[in-house]
């Protein structure tokens, strides 16, 4: 398992896992187990220092039957192993607002703009003696 998944991006791997197949006598090693857009797909292991070219070691349509099996299989072992799913679409859409703000630095007024009182700051200057004059 991934110890920190990035939710806020387009692809994210979430873990690894190895696969039996005891009817053709066959281990997949380092199938990973990936959000892609909004969905949860196994992707087939890689050869580790092949070429760019030569990478898949085994491939397979990532949203084939066999794919979804597999898939089926690791996000089960992952929920079990303690593994934390994508957030919902609206602590997504919540996740990308607070990044935002951390990026840019400034404030983003919520979607109902609703005062929360934060810019009040009447209490302030009646402590300095500033008072309301404006």
């Amino acid at each position: 398992m991934q110890r920190v998944v990035a939710w806020d991006r387009h692809f994210a791997i979430m873990g690894f896992a190895d696969i039996g197949l005891p009817d053709i006598e066959m281990t997949l090693r380092g199938v990973a187990l990936a959000r892609q857009g909004g969905n949860i797909i196994a992707l087939p292991p890689k050869v580790p220092g092949a070429k760019q070219d030569d990478l898949a070691a085994i491939s397979w349509n990532s949203r084939g039957e066999f794919a979804r099996r597999v898939c089926d299989v690791i996000l089960e072992g992952y929920q079990k192993m303690g593994g934390e799913l994508p957030p919902s679409s609206e602590q997504a859409q919540q996740n990308r607002t607070n990044a935002l703000r951390r990026l840019y630095g400034q404030k983003t007024t919520p979607v109902d703009d609703q005062d929360d009182g934060q810019d009040d700051d009447s209490g302030l200057r009646r402590l300095l003696g500033a008072g309301d004059d404006a």
